[in-house]
Parts: C-alpha cells; structure tokens; sequence
C-alpha cells in the first residue's frame, strides 16, 4: 500500500471517527452475491447513459468491494446490458484478512489500486485523464462510483459530474481535451467518503502545514498524481452532422472561477479552440450542458512550432520521451519539458532546428506525436524507425527530403501529409506502416492511397481495409514492398501503362488471389 500515510492523513479531512468501529465487528464470510442499484432508485439515475437518461449497468461490469475489511474484491455484475439493478458475484477473495471494517464498501469500476481507510471507509482513488467517448452517454469506467452499506444491498452514488459538448459540423473528431482556466485538478487522485459521495481533491491538500505556500513540493501529495488535463479519446473519430453530438467529458465537483478551455482535434490533426471565461460549477451526479457550436473542418487550424522547438506527446506528463541521438538536429537541445498550455512536451533548443537527422527518435515506442517546425529541411534515414506507438506526424513546410526507413515500423501511424517542399522519399520510408489509411499532400494519388513519386507507386496505405484495387493510371511502375502486407486486398487491377514490378511488391498479400498483369509490364523483381 504505497503512500499509505498520505491516505491516512487525508482521511482525517473527512469525518473523523472519535471510537475504534471495528471493537464489536465479527469477521464473517462475504456472501456470493451482493444486490446493487443506483442511488434514488429506478426513477433518479444518472455507469453508461440509456435513451432516457438513466444510468445503466453494462453486462460484465467489475466492481471493487471491500466486504469488512481492505481487501479489494473483485464482484461482476451478472445481469444485462441495460439493467438499472441486479446482482454482483464475486470474482476474487482478495489478499488480506477478513476484518477492520464494519460495512460494505464498493466502487466501479474495479481497479485494484484503490487504497480504503479501515476506520472511515473513505477510499483513494485516481479519475482517469484520458476518458473514452460513447455515443449518447459518458465513457464506460470514466463515471466513478461508490456506496457504503451495512447490508447486502448496495446503491452505488455517483463521484463525479459532467460537462456535456454539443457540437454540430463537418468535421471528424479525434479526441477532445478540457482544462480549467485557472489550472484546477480535474483527474488523478481524490480521496472520497464513502457515505455521501464527497470527495477532496489532492490538488486541495497541498498546505498540509498551515505555511500558505500552496506549493506541492515538499508536502505529502506526489504533484505526478495531479492532472490539470483531461481528454475524452474518440477512438476512430467520430462525424459530426447537422444535428448536435453530445461529448461527455467526467469532472470531480468544482467550480472552475474563470471558466475552462476545450480543444477539438481532429482526425488530420488540426485542432479547434473553444474557451469561456465565466464561471463554471460542477455538481456531483449532475450533468452541465453547454450551449451547441459548430466545428466545420475549415474552423480547424494546425498550431505551429517556433523553429527552435519541437513540440510531441508520449501519453504522459511527468514523463519525458528520451531521444536516441540528441546531436542531429542542427542545434542544441536547452529543455525537454512539458507545456500545460500547449498540452504537449516542447523539446527546446539554443537555434532553429534545421533537420531531424539520422535515428533522432530510434526505437522511441512511447511516442505518439511530433510536430515539426518549418524550418526543418530533411528528415533523415531512419528518424522516426520503430516508434510503433507513433499515430500523428506534423511535417514542416520547408522539408525537401524524407530519408530511407524514415518511418519504418511505424505501425501506429493512420495517415500523413507530405507538403509541397519535399522532392524526394527514401527507400521504404513507410514500409509496416500497417495501420496507414490514406496520404495527402504531395505524390498523394487521388483517391488518398498510394505515394506515387515520378510514376512510381512506392508505398500503399494498407491500413485501408482495400478488397480489390485499381492501380493508377499514372504509375509507370511498382516499388519494392509497395504492397507488403496489405492482408485485406484479394484483387489487383494493373494499368497498361506500369512496365515495371518491383521485388517483394505483394509479398505476405495472403488473401490476393487475382491479380491482372498487363502485356506492358516486361520486368518482375
């Protein structure tokens, strides 16, 4: 139980138990089931959304209990989708002894790092910074919950609130990210009573000592478990239409005094920033709808680094990514810090960068994105060669070269934008780049799937999901590789104007089983 005395001390921010409630309590065994609703019964629900409103059980959702004592059961809930009650069975028994705590306490979803005080039953727990979107309801495992009985019928309460986005457009959302104004907690730890619901955020406990500093370091409250961003991930984005689509984003209770920042990222990577000064309240098991706005995708713009900066996420903020070769960029590396503002990493430099050389960002698995300043001319051989985690690269406008492997192995990666600049690609720049959808800019074929660079095709987005496909007209021949891998494809129409197929170019094509091969192809590698 790590940092246990952290908890303990803020459980006495709670509500103070002055007798020992564990002196008259017989360990018993816990039951197989547990009955379990939501708080106010049928009529006043707010774990996922139904068409009314109401708040529903999804079949399978696991739950923490600690029957009487801290030992973090896991209970599944065994009734369907859509159920507002049922059962809980348990799962596991736990490690620790059945003693210390004279009632029932559990809380959804399970994780078993949830830490309870054994005199209050308060609960640590750690809000999720990245939450995942629904249609028409919150994120399944983002709507932390809890209820404390003395029986075994358990009404789970709400911990949280929600800001509920209503944006109509053209655009395709990728993922959304909100952070107060004034730089308030709105994920990691809290610690919550377990009778009404209430929680205390660990951004609250930070003058421990009375000195008014209000400054984290020193005190008990690691800062790395603080977070003043949270993000609602979109998952393969989702299209906005005409009518408005409702993002719920899930906040501990608060008032943000100078109102919060939203921003809407599309699936290109463009982002669009919406912002409100006025005061904003969020009440426990409440949601607060915000007034409907447009996001159409020429609202959406792409933030750009000064040239002596380039900036990257790696899904952390305490973190940073360590670079394979920090002397290959032209200039010297001065801090790699995190930006709250630009709610990303900002790697800063003594000049402008002018090249992201040879292995810059080798094997670097955490990273997610980069965006890369304008004054960037090449990218170099093998730059970003095996960042499998990689799924956004914003190119500068001024890069003329794209060196070989440059983005080998890049297997998260679901599309890119080769701008104007660039005269040449390297040899298998994108090779297992299998999850690459389209290219757009530059040697982009029309229909988004194909680099094609002086007639000849030298890569396929194999992540397009392709059956069957018609090459170009304008390809004069087929690159080394250019198809590898691409599974779904079973047929392939070639154009009479192509006479040249490289090696290996369908090689592990496992569902091809036509493919058309005109008389003025005269080379096959």
């Amino acid at each position: 139980m790590k940092r246990f005395s952290i908890f303990v001390l803020a459980a006495m921010m709670f509500a103070a138990c002055a007798t020992d409630p564990t002196a008259d309590v017989q360990p018993i065994d816990a039951p197989e089931t547990l009955t379990v609703g939501f708080e106010g019964g049928d009529d006043n629900t707010r774990v996922q959304l139904n068409e009314a409103g109401k708040t529903v059980w999804t079949k399978g959702d696991l739950v923490s209990v600690f029957y009487r004592s801290d030992s973090n059961q896991q209970w599944q809930f065994q009734g369907e989708t859509g159920d507002t009650n049922g059962k809980l069975k348990r799962i596991s028994q736990g490690n620790t002894p059945n003693i210390g705590l004279d009632k029932v306490v559990a809380v959804y979803p399970y994780n078993e790092d949830y830490l309870i005080e054994l005199q209050t039953g308060n609960i640590q727990v750690s809000l999720p910074s990245v939450q995942e979107y629904v249609e028409d309801s919150y994120g399944i495992g983002s709507s932390i919950m809890i209820s404390s009985s003395r029986t075994d019928k358990l009404y789970l309460k709400n911990v949280c609130g929600w800001l509920k986005l209503q944006i109509t457009g053209n655009a395709t959302i990728d993922h959304i990210t909100l952070k107060g104004n004034n730089g308030e907690q709105v994920a990691g730890n809290v610690f919550i009573t377990a009778d009404d619901a209430s929680c205390t955020l660990a951004s609250d406990l930070n003058d421990l000592y009375g000195d008014g500093s209000g400054d984290l370091e020193g005190s008990l409250i690691d800062p790395n478990t603080i977070f003043s961003l949270v993000g609602l991930d979109c998952g393969d984005g989702v299209t906005l239409g005409a009518e408005a689509t409702a993002f719920y984003i899930a906040l501990p209770p608060q008032t943000f005094e100078k109102g919060v920042t939203v921003k809407i990222f599309d699936t290109s990577g463009k982002v669009m920033t919406k912002s409100t000064d006025k005061s904003l309240t969020i009440e426990r098991n409440t949601i607060q709808p915000m007034a409907v706005f447009e996001a159409n995708a020429e609202s959406f713009g792409t933030p750009t680094p000064a040239n002596n900066e380039i900036w990257y996420t790696n899904g952390s903020i305490t973190e940073a990514t360590t670079l394979y070769d920090t002397s290959v960029f032209g200039a010297n590396i001065v801090s790699n810090l995190y930006d709250v503002d630009k709610e990303c990493w900002v790697i800063k430099f003594d000049g402008d960068v002018t090249k992201i050389g040879k292995r810059a960002f080798y094997f670097c698995t955490s990273l997610i994105s980069v965006t890369i300043p304008d004054s960037v001319t090449e990218i170099g051989e093998e730059a970003f060669y095996f960042c499998t985690s990689l799924t956004s690269v914003t190119i500068g406008n001024s890069v003329t070269w794209i060196g070989g492997y440059a983005f080998f192995n890049c297997s998260s990666l679901t599309n890119i934008t080769i701008p104007d600049s660039v005269t040449s690609i390297g040899y298998d720049a994108f090779r297992y780049c299998t999850s690459l959808k389209a290219f757009y800019g530059k040697f982009a074929s029309e229909d988004n799937r194909c680099l094609i660079v002086n007639g000849r095709l030298i890569s396929f987005a194999i992540g397009c999901g392709a059956t069957s496909y018609t090459i170009p007209d304008s390809v004069t021949s087929i690159g080394e590789y250019a198809f590898e891998y691409c599974t779904s494809l079973t047929s392939v129409n070639i154009p009479n104007s192509v006479t040249e197929i490289g090696k290996s170019a369908f090689s592990n094509c496992t569902s091809l089983t036509s493919v058309n091969i005109p008389d003025s192809v005269t080379e096959i590698g």
